[in-house]
């Protein structure tokens, strides 16, 4: 079945984001790269228009923005800039032309991978999960079918949790996942959508759904979420 998330990667000539693309190949999106900003129109209309992000380098001048988006037939706010922070005038150039997430100075592999779901999310017709995930590295308490264990959240969201570490259950399994954020405690009840065996480095990984999040599990999360969302994304006064 042809992937209905793609990502476009609009370079330099001088290649600033070749190695940027090859690590992506293989994520759960496909990835088209230009070395230039005529070769990306030339993929976006073999792609029909059908572009869900475009990630490009921060060295394009803030001028043509606008063009970059029109003629990559997507909407600003599909547009992530990359590379070093450019000065103040260009991200407040940047978020008045309407991008709104950015992947500056070095990123990590985490913050990538965020950015890049967060803008596919927002665009890709066929994305199902409602609520956006954020990437963490939260320690947390896991109980489940009468076992309690260690476990680290990787990412979550207001829906639920992906767990790496610790005893997980089998699917369908009810339990209680139970973390710290900001000096106040949560406990959620989760219910085991999926596991994988351990890998090689001896940890499970596995996602949980929350069963309920009432008003104040809410509020905590709403800040954990808004916390990490608010170092990607670009907002008048950055």
């Amino acid at each position: 079945m042809e992937p209905e998330r793609r990502l476009l990667i609009v370079d330099t000539p001088h290649g600033e984001l070749q190695q940027l693309a090859m690590d992506l190949l293989g994520r759960d999106f496909e990835v088209h790269y230009a070395a230039d900003v005529d070769e990306a129109q030339l993929l976006a209309a073999e792609c029909d228009g059908r572009i869900n992000a475009v990630l490009f380098t921060a060295s394009v001048e803030m001028e043509r923005v606008p063009d970059l988006a029109r003629r990559l037939r997507v909407t600003p706010d599909a547009l992530i800039p990359f590379g070093l922070r450019p000065p103040e005038r260009v991200v407040k150039a940047l978020h008045h032309h309407g991008v709104r997430w950015q992947l500056w100075d070095d990123p990590p592999d985490e913050s990538i991978r965020f950015v890049i779901s967060g803008v596919l999310h927002d665009h890709d017709p066929f994305e199902l999960r409602y609520h956006l995930r954020v990437p963490t590295n939260l320690a947390a308490r896991f109980e489940v079918e009468g076992e309690k264990s260690e476990t680290t959240i990787r990412d979550l969201g207001l829906g639920g949790a992906c767990l790496v570490g610790g005893a997980l259950g089998e699917e369908g399994s009810e339990g209680e996942l139970s973390f710290d954020f900001g000096g106040r405690p949560l406990s959620l009840p989760t219910r085991t959508a999926w596991s994988a065996p351990a890998t090689g480095d001896g940890l499970t990984i596995g996602g949980v759904a929350f069963l309920e999040v009432d008003h104040e599990a809410g509020e905590v999360l709403d800040d954990l979420i808004g916390s990490i969302v608010a170092r990607h994304r670009i907002e008048p006064g950055d």
